[in-house]
């Protein structure tokens, strides 16, 4: 078969076997770069179904497309975890129609739809069901963490829910080995300055192709938040350039002017996980976590929720607000206070010392996204030249 005729052919219909191995009974999706079948064991006519991913046969020769589906088996291999999906399978399989080679990977069917799906079918959830939610996940990358692997591709879609309740976090293919055998670093795959992700969920630094670390993932898990609170990301736009952009050099929008009943406490959290400084977010899963646990407890305390703070997981304590600023507009970045907490309140009552003003945080971030937009122009002319140039 050419590759014309590969790249037209239909899904494996059910009851196809693939190498004696694993009998085809349906086709749960289909993206670019393959097809994620419904299976059995051959051997197990009762068995557990699974999710048999397979690369499209005309992508076998692309380095970067086998490179990634082979790391993303080599990484689920090193992740355990109660909210992790584990590989069961990877390999190499002849093709029951054509002979030809497939790559393929099994990993455990979950019963249930997306959290893109169910966010579509229910809209935005309550405050209860989102720190449920978020819980999870934060489980699901605590775990990734702590075995040295980011994701840097968390989304909804990523995101599968069980019987529409317990959360898997998929979908390792743009992750990031931080620590291993091999020290600190990226695989060949990757390279300084190459954007990875989804533009509606990357952090800033990962919009500017810096080096990452897992409080991208915290970022991302703050657009999850934010998603699910009002039915819509917090940055949008007609190209993926703005949207990055927008990452990079705006605000969100206010949480109650695009929903009401938001606990204060949550709205912070989810302003504090967007953070554009990543020293201004959660250190880590686990702290984002602990926040979470207070806000169920104490869903008004916003100063208990700021990052950095020592708290109980289960014990809400006692607080008594001692500003009225409102809780469900997003914190000022201009201010900081001797704990290294992000500033909770767009204002504070608590006058501070006289000091030199910085710069407008608007105008830093203005100024440099306009050093990132004609580091880009530049780039293009540089590359139109060359072009020119070559006979």
């Amino acid at each position: 078969m050419d590759a014309s005729t590969s790249r037209t052919r239909r899904p494996l219909e059910a009851g196809h076997v693939l190498g004696e191995r694993f009998v085809i009974c349906g086709v749960l999706g289909e993206g670019a770069t393959g097809i994620v079948y419904d299976a059995r064991p051959e051997a197990e006519p009762a068995g557990e179904r699974i999710a048999l991913k397979v690369i499209h046969p005309h992508l076998l020769g692309d380095k970067q497309i086998r490179g990634r589906f082979t790391r993303e088996a080599a990484i689920l291999r090193r992740l355990r975890g109660e909210h992790l999906c584990p590989i069961l399978d990877f390999g190499e399989i002849a093709d029951p129609v054509t002979s030809a080679s497939l790559l393929y990977m099994a990993i455990p069917k979950v019963q249930g739809p997306s959290l893109e799906q169910w966010m579509a079918t229910e809209g935005p959830a309550s405050g209860a069901r989102v720190i449920d939610i978020a819980l999870q996940i934060c489980s699901a990358l605590s775990d990734a963490h702590r075995q040295g692997v980011i994701h840097r591709d968390l989304k909804p879609a990523n995101v599968l829910l069980r019987d529409g309740e317990h959360a898997f976090v998929v979908d390792f293919g743009m992750a990031k080995i931080i620590t291993g055998p091999g020290g600190t670093g990226t695989t060949a795959l990757t390279s300084h300055n190459m954007v990875f992700g989804t533009p509606e969920y990357m952090a800033p630094e990962q919009a500017r192709g810096d080096e990452l670390d897992e409080r991208c993932d915290i970022y991302a898990l703050g657009v999850i938040l934010y998603e699910l609170l009002t039915g819509k990301v917090p940055f949008r736009g007609s190209s993926p350039l703005n949207v990055l952009t927008a990452h990079m050099t705006m605000d969100p929008p206010p949480l109650d002017r695009e929903a009401s009943g938001i606990p204060p406490a949550l709205a912070s959290i989810v302003y504090s996980a967007l953070a554009k400084s990543a020293d201004e977010r959660y250190a880590s899963a686990s702290d984002l976590a602990r926040a979470l646990e207070h806000a169920r407890h104490a869903p008004s305390d916003v100063d208990g929720v700021a990052p950095g703070l020592p708290r109980e997981a289960t014990v809400p304590l006692p607080h008594v607000r001692s500003t009225p600023s409102s809780p469900s507009a997003p914190p000022s970045r201009s201010a900081s206070s001797s704990t290294g907490a992000s500033p909770s309140p767009r204002t504070s009552s608590v006058p501070s010392a006289p000091r030199t003003e910085p710069p407008s945080p608007r105008v830093e971030r203005t100024r440099w996204a306009l050093v990132w937009a004609l580091a880009i122009v530049l780039s293009i002319a540089f590359g139109v030249w060359l072009s020119q140039r070559t006979p």
